[in-house]
């Protein structure tokens, strides 16, 4: 469960970094002339909490086979999607410009889903090469002691 929040709350900030990002260019698009307040700086820690509720629920602490790993993926997306896009626009109603900008934000998400898949396993590479190093470092330092130790 540990491990679980830790991933979660690294895939947050890496969410909300994008989320950001994805605001900036869909307002650039759809509406640049539309000037904010300061209030607008919670919606990206808002979305970020939001996306990161299938997270949590839908983990599972046994291994899966690549297969099922996908579909859990895809089911993490949507259910994502569905949350944000009733967060966002729901009780609203239904216009042609609301489906054009509910597109675009779906585009975004999915957009920011791959970005953050793609951080998170650049990460976790980083970490496998760095244990895969240590642990070669500490067999050959264990190899000597025991070399030393027969000698």
């Amino acid at each position: 469960m540990r491990d679980r929040i830790r991933d979660t709350l690294t895939s947050f900030f890496i969410i909300v970094t994008l989320i950001n990002v994805a605001m900036f260019v869909l307002g650039l698009i759809f509406s640049p002339e539309q000037r904010f307040g300061y209030e607008i700086f919670i919606y990206p820690i808002l979305y970020g909490a939001l996306a990161s509720i299938p997270g949590l629920v839908l983990s599972s602490g046994k291994e899966m086979s690549l297969g099922q790993a996908v579909v859990q993926e895809v089911i993490r997306l949507a259910l994502i999607i569905t949350i944000l896009l009733i967060f966002m626009f729901g009780g609203r109603q239904f216009t042609t410009e609301l489906l054009i900008t509910a597109l675009a934000v779906s585009l975004s998400i999915v957009i920011v889903y791959a970005g953050v898949m793609l951080i998170r396993w650049r990460l976790d590479t980083r970490t496998a090469a760095r244990m895969t190093e240590d642990l070669m470092t500490w067999k050959k330092n264990s190899e000597e002691d025991a070399y030393q130790q027969d000698g």
